[in-house]
């Protein structure tokens, strides 16, 4: 993984989490560059494997799916087994969040699906048989409370 030049690179992380539909004129105006300038440094982001790509927010009421929260336990606490959960699960529509947490789960992943025939598929193709995985729990939720 490369790393981050200077604080403008900062910036323009910190403004694309916040907003990743940004246009690189918009960036430029906020960083003070050109928006070519932005534009290279977006793709320099990318290719160093710093800036992973952006996604769409979904609010949960537009969901007609169930949410399903997924509590994973690593072989390790190791960076290696931790990129190799994250490759297994970058990427999969079905993630709408993801964190590495402490407690009794290492990983802790939200997912939205359409019924529980597409939740086997998500564990089919990302957890089950993932080395980096121990074992998992799965929680569904029913309602929200607040």
């Amino acid at each position: 993984m490369g790393s981050l030049r200077d604080d403008r690179d900062r910036q323009i992380l910190s403004l694309l989490s916040e907003d990743a539909w940004l246009t690189y004129a918009a960036l430029a105006d906020r960083v003070n560059l050109s928006a070519s300038a932005v534009q290279r440094r977006v793709e320099r982001l990318m290719a160093d494997g710093i800036l992973l790509g952006a996604r769409a927010q979904i609010a949960d009421e537009a969901a007609i799916e169930l949410t399903v929260y997924v509590l994973a336990e690593l072989v390790d606490d190791s960076a290696r087994t931790i990129q190799q959960f994250s490759q297994a699960i970058r990427g999969a529509a079905e993630v709408r969040e993801a964190h590495y947490v402490t407690g009794e789960a290492d990983v802790v992943l939200k997912l939205v699906v359409s019924d529980m025939a597409e939740y086997d598929r998500f564990v089919a193709g990302h957890v089950n048989g993932q080395p980096a995985v121990r074992r998992f729990k799965t929680l569904m939720a029913l309602r929200p409370l607040a």
